[in-house]
């Protein structure tokens, strides 16, 4: 069985329907791996570039963005890269005012037994349950 790696603009597609010569070919890929002919893919930077472009270009809320991505996590013929991760990063992100890749890094953080995150964007992460180190 083929596997294929699914990008961005798929999604994008798909959510917000507004190319329709595009979204019957996202449909028809979608419904492949739904009958196990093909198997495809995605990992984290996807949904990175996702919710970016979600809020930014079309101006979509924080509740909105969510439902799109979890929605994303049940499409059938789906593999996720680091889903677990992401679920978790997924829940901060809905329950906190943190943007979803700031809520990435701080599970990842947490996954990998860091001590702290060092970054200069300490306003992003005071939601976030995670220690931040403090550069001087």
């Amino acid at each position: 069985m083929r596997k294929i790696f699914v990008d961005t603009n798929l999604f994008i597609r798909y959510l917000t329907n507004d190319v329709p010569n595009q979204i019957d070919k996202v449909e028809n890929l979608f419904d492949q791996a739904e009958n196990g002919r093909v198997k495809l893919v995605t990992g984290p930077p996807v949904f990175f570039e996702i919710a970016w472009t979600l809020k930014s270009f079309y101006k979509l809320d924080r509740r909105t963005i969510y439902e799109c991505l979890t929605g994303i996590l049940g499409l059938p013929g789906l593999e996720i890269l680091d889903i677990d991760i992401l679920e978790e990063a997924l829940e901060l992100f809905n329950n906190t005012s943190a943007d979803f890749s700031d809520a990435y890094i701080c599970v990842a953080a947490q996954r990998c037994e860091a001590d702290a995150v060092a970054t200069f964007n300490v306003k992003h992460f005071k939601d976030l349950p995670t220690k931040l180190f403090p550069l001087e």
